[in-house]
């Protein structure tokens, strides 16, 4: 996970605790509140831990979809209770703990490698009736983006780094080994006629390898 997600949420939970030292009791209602005056800048401290869930946390965590139902709180409409401050600050604390012991970040990766599962069934699909040219974009898509999470997740630098790169800088990180980077390279090759609309120099069976081939990157996600 990124140091910089990782010390903003710890600053995020910083300053939550210390607004949670400043709160109102009002007599007509059995809740604590935070005073008017800070409203405003509990507002930007709410929408910031917000932010940074959607950042962190797939749709599909606990963690994304508590943080969408903290913030349906009817009493949000008038003002900021203590309650909802408290919660977030609890939800950090946990989203912390979960990405110091990487758990989020697998959590990450394993939500990528289903959704890259569809959209390969569906070039699968098309390989199975012949069509090479729309099987062949659609894997090499799924293909690249695997290599690159990958990479991602080996803490390897991949934005803006060439694939077949990527691939070499994984072998030397013990990631995969040289046979099957050269495999991977040869996928590679396929991906790179594919997006340059080179249909004659590839045929179907190298796309079907591709599909294989890109299976097997996604089972290391």
């Amino acid at each position: 996970m990124d140091t910089a997600l990782l010390n903003r949420c710890k600053e995020l939970i910083d300053r939550g605790k210390g607004y949670a030292s400043q709160i109102k009791y009002f007599q007509e209602s059995p809740s604590y509140w935070f005073s008017s005056e800070l409203t405003p800048e509990l507002q930007a401290w709410i929408a910031s831990a917000a932010n940074l869930f959607r950042i962190i946390a797939t749709p599909d965590t606990y963690f994304h979809q508590e943080c969408e139902r903290i913030l349906q709180d009817k009493n949000l409409r008038s003002g900021v209770p203590c309650h909802v401050v408290q919660k977030l600050i609890g939800l950090l604390d946990s989203v912390l703990e979960e990405i110091q012991r990487g758990l989020l970040r697998k959590a990450e990766y394993i939500f990528a490698a289903s959704t890259f599962d569809d959209f390969l069934d569906h070039a699968e699909e098309y390989h199975k009736t012949g069509k090479k040219i729309e099987s062949s974009v659609l894997a090499s898509a799924v293909f690249e983006d695997s290599v690159r999470k990958l990479a991602a997740k080996s803490e390897l630098k991949q934005s803006g780094v060439a694939l077949e790169a990527i691939i070499d800088d994984l072998v030397k990180a013990n990631v995969i080994t040289a046979v099957k980077a050269k495999r991977i390279k040869g996928y590679s090759a396929v991906r790179n006629k594919a997006l340059h609309a080179q249909w004659d120099d590839f045929d179907i069976r190298d796309v079907g390898e591709m599909i294989k081939g890109t299976r097997e990157i996604l089972e290391m996600l």
